[in-house]
């Protein structure tokens, strides 16, 4: 490996220089496992422990290629355990985050260790934070293959842990050993699978440390369908009473005061939300953030982040199907899912949905009259999901844009990322601020309809804002 690290390093170099646990609801016990991979205290599976790339693959993503190549020259002289998959280092306007990732298990044996992946983790942070000082954030995680592709080239986050600079500083300068310091360093995440194989599971073992407090190792709920029905609130006609409710649908914000809301769909993204959060805290901007609840597990101090800065959370469903394309009995599912994770996260009740694609269907404004929440649209669509140019997403966020408008981007390329700083600036310019969606009612907005008025409007998309 430290020959390829190497070998990836000269070729950066050279390229630049020609160029520049938290408490919550209770799960239902002993989720189903898919048949390859039974829980005992013995080795993982083979297909746990197939290579995720090839010996040759690329391991620098090539965004900020010497600062990358940097990280990878002090890594390469560590005796690490897990292999290294991917450096990413992401940066807008000065502003840094970075993002290290591992295959579980040990290079050698394959054996799964949380020791092990700890003392990699203290590696890594100790690399990313001690190489380039404009380094403001640090996610790592150990993946393995997805039950769903085993063998294949999908990747299962087991563990995860994200850090900002001044964190690190005051939780490393305790002298805490590789194990307590990662453990002391927010919310780490332990996915039960690593709990599963690991034999220095403290669960197992109880000679051994307790995990800590923060440690998020509740299991998935995303085992399927079946057992996300078990934690869903399955409703009725029947149960929402005599009057029916309307359905809220939010198509735009209050017209007669200068707000506009930025929504960001899709994440926690490691490297990327980091990076938005500095940008909106620079600016002193707020936004709304709709996640995705499997993203939410996997990267739980990402969603903490959000809350605790003040931006908004909303529900995207569990994991960014299209709602449209599921069966009636699945949608309550996917949604009660989303809501029980940032529930466990950060304690609140999530208000606003947006279904993935703008698409929706009578079961979900079922759920919608059910639960009190508003169905979340927008009126200006960045379409930044396939990285266009920064100054593509900057046009289309900002043409026609009105008091009231809603900007839909997503959080999962960094041009994204880029654009955001403009669009906050430029909105400004013509006297109009980033605002919450709850600061944004108004006469008429969220509009209340029927049912068949609501299955009427068009969606997945609006033409240009037009004010009334």
């Amino acid at each position: 490996m430290r020959h390829l690290l190497a070998c990836l390093i000269t070729a950066a170099l050279a390229a630049t220089a020609s160029v520049a646990q938290s408490a919550g609801s209770v799960s239902p016990a002993s989720p189903p496992r898919p048949s390859h991979i039974q829980a005992h205290a013995g080795a993982p599976p083979a297909a746990l422990l197939e290579p995720l790339e090839g010996k040759d693959a690329q391991v620098l993503k090539g965004f900020s290629p010497v600062a990358e190549a940097l990280i990878a020259d002090k890594l390469a002289k560590v005796a690490l355990n897990q292999r290294v998959l991917r450096i990413a280092v992401g940066e807008v306007e000065g502003r840094k985050a970075a993002l290290v990732k591992f295959q579980a298990g040990h290079q050698l044996t394959g054996q799964i260790r949380l020791s092990e992946i700890e003392a990699d983790a203290a590696a890594a942070l100790d690399a990313v934070f001690s190489t380039d000082p404009a380094i403001g954030h640090l996610d790592i995680w150990s993946v393995v293959p997805s039950e769903a592709n085993a063998g294949g080239q999908s990747h299962r986050p087991v563990f995860s842990v994200g850090t900002d600079r001044q964190t690190y500083r005051l939780v490393s300068g305790s002298g805490k050993a590789d194990s307590e310091l990662v453990r002391a360093l927010g919310v780490v995440r332990y996915d039960p699978l690593v709990l599963d194989y690991a034999p220095d599971n403290p669960a197992r073992d109880a000679s051994l440390t307790p995990l800590p407090a923060t440690a998020y190792t509740q299991p998935r709920i995303g085992y399927g369908t079946q057992w996300q029905q078990a934690l869903s609130r399955q409703t009725s006609r029947a149960e929402l009473g005599g009057e029916e409710p309307p359905i809220r649908v939010m198509r735009h914000g209050d017209r007669r005061r200068p707000l506009v809301a930025i929504t960001i769909d899709d994440g926690p993204c490691p490297l990327l939300t980091p990076l938005v959060l500095q940008v909106l805290a620079q600016e002193r901007a707020v936004a709304n953030f709709f996640v995705v609840g499997e993203k939410a597990e996997q990267y739980p101090q990402l969603v903490r982040d959000i809350a605790r800065a003040g931006h908004l959370i909303g529900n995207h469903s569990y994991n960014n199907e299209r709602l449209s394309d599921l069966p009636p009995e699945e949608i309550a599912p996917t949604l009660d899912a989303c809501q029980v994770v940032v529930g466990r996260l950060t304690g609140q009740v999530m208000r606003y949905l947006r279904p993935p694609g703008g698409r929706y269907t009578k079961p979900v404004l079922r759920y919608i009259q059910a639960h009190a929440q508003t169905i979340v649209l927008w009126t200006h669509n960045a379409a930044d999901w396939g990285n266009p140019p920064v100054s593509d997403i900057v046009q289309r966020c900002l043409t026609n844009v009105h008091p009231g408008s809603i900007i839909l981007m997503h959080g999962g390329d960094l041009n994204s990322v880029r654009a955001l700083p403009l669009i906050i600036r430029r909105l400004r310019r013509r006297g109009l601020e980033p605002a919450l969606l709850s600061q944004m009612h108004g006469p008429g907005t969220p509009q209340l309809l029927t049912l068949d008025a609501a299955l009427h409007l068009p969606q997945n998309g609006w033409h240009p804002d037009k004010v009334d």
